[in-house]
């Protein structure tokens, strides 16, 4: 069973307060710092959310962390909020187990865990973009990427992208930080 766990609100409100004084303070080597924040970059941006999206998820769902047992021998499925795990069987050697954490309600970006796995057969990972912020991005080019620590950009991981049911899926053979990633429209960012 899933073992879900809410958010408090205070913990939460000191998280947006900390999360808005490390974006104040020029904090440019998290992976969640957007193009926008850096005219000169030609790096992809992360996808973001819309304003009606943020504000629903964090009156309603308030769901930040997911985690469960996966066992090696059946596999399983993990889920949390526009993120769907499905772990085949024989994916790993043990009963392991796995998470998925999204530090920041604004972008598409997630934490998968157990940090460092590294899998037998590829896990599969689909994001959906539904409640994307579509205004300043090309729809065709949203894609999963895992954020380089050392390079600082983000690398590309194949994927294929369903614009009819606005999800993108990959085939995972490793756990870091993955995050949905599309180029500017022309004249962005401002």
């Amino acid at each position: 069973m899933a073992r879900v766990t809410f958010g408090n609100p205070a913990i939460r409100v000191a998280s947006i307060l900390i999360v808005a004084v490390m974006l104040f303070a020029g904090c440019s080597n998290s992976p969640l710092e957007s193009p926008a924040d850096n005219s000169d970059s030609q790096q992809p941006a992360l996808l973001g959310r819309t304003a009606a999206a943020v504000t629903a998820a964090q009156l309603n769902a308030s769901i930040f962390h997911a985690e469960e047992v996966i066992s090696a021998a059946e596999g399983g499925r993990l889920t949390l909020f526009d993120v769907i795990m499905d772990i085949p069987p024989g994916a790993l050697n043990s009963d392991t187990l796995f998470s998925i954490d999204i530090p920041d309600l604004t972008v598409f970006y997630n934490e998968f865990g157990t940090s460092g796995l590294v899998f037998n057969k590829p896990v599969t990972v689909t994001m959906s973009y539904r409640d994307a912020d579509l205004s300043q991005v090309v729809e065709s080019t949203i894609r999963i990427a895992f954020f380089d620590p050392e390079t600082q950009q983000y690398e590309d991981v194949e994927c294929q992208l369903d614009m009819d049911n606005m999800t993108v899926t990959a085939e995972l053979h490793h756990f870091s930080a993955y995050g949905l990633i599309s180029d500017w429209r022309t004249g962005f960012p401002l």
